[in-house]
């Protein structure tokens, strides 16, 4: 179970992964795995990939806290080597999402079905701003902008660091719909999450990840 922790710190101090504000929140280690190849939406990438190793993470650190306003999560993995510049088109960079069912059916190794969506909170290396990520199964990821979004992520030791937040839902807000493929979340709320990250030196990319073989409970503190 992951339980995100009702604290009194800033959007500025959660939002930084080395602030010492996160020490007064627990760490979960969560085992990781890469996703089935038979899921992966190309033949080409299924062949290529047959016998080359993929979703090579093999655990993630977490974090959760919320200071009444915004729900923060922090992301620790080792990592060997640092890809946050892309030169080629054999490049790719080092990411991570937190991933949440729209509809608590939504299996998480598929990306979800077309009955039951999965909403990620994406971030990448290389990018200035994360992504609110939508799928409803295998290769239909979409990506779009949310204002709402936020993250941040360090490398140093041979591992990175990374939070990603967003607001927290309120009762009467009716622009936190489940129906735009954007999970609710609110203070005292039960939902799931799941975890993925992607390593760019291994070139995973897309559907070439490691992630927590199930949904986990969320806890958001009250």
């Amino acid at each position: 179970m992951v339980k995100a922790k009702r604290v009194s710190s800033s959007d500025t101090s959660l939002l930084d992964p080395a602030s010492p504000e996160w020490d007064q929140v627990g760490a979960v280690e969560l085992p990781l795995q890469p996703t089935p190849l038979g899921s992966q939406p190309s033949l080409y990438v299924q062949a290529k990939w047959i016998e080359k190793p993929y979703g090579v993470t093999q655990h993630v650190s977490v974090r959760a806290a919320h200071n009444g306003e915004r729900l923060y999560f922090r992301l620790s993995w080792a990592d060997d080597t640092k890809n946050d510049f892309i030169r080629d088109t054999d490049q790719f960079a080092d990411a991570a999402a937190v991933l949440f069912p729209v509809n608590g059916a939504a299996p998480l190794q598929s990306m979800g079905t077309s009955e039951a969506a999965v909403n990620a909170w994406y971030w990448r290396s290389d990018l200035e701003e994360p992504f609110s990520v939508t799928a409803q199964g295998i290769g239909t990821t979409k990506r779009t902008q949310d204002p709402e979004l936020a993250a941040k992520g360090a490398y140093g030791d041979g591992a990175w660091s990374m939070v990603i937040r967003r607001r927290l839902a309120h009762a009467a807000d009716a622009s936190f719909s489940h129906s735009q493929g954007r999970v609710n979340l609110m203070a005292g709320a039960s939902e799931l999450v799941g975890f993925a990250v992607w390593q760019g030196a291994n070139q995973e990319r897309g559907g070439l990840k490691a992630i927590t073989p199930d949904w986990l409970a969320l806890e958001i503190e009250a």
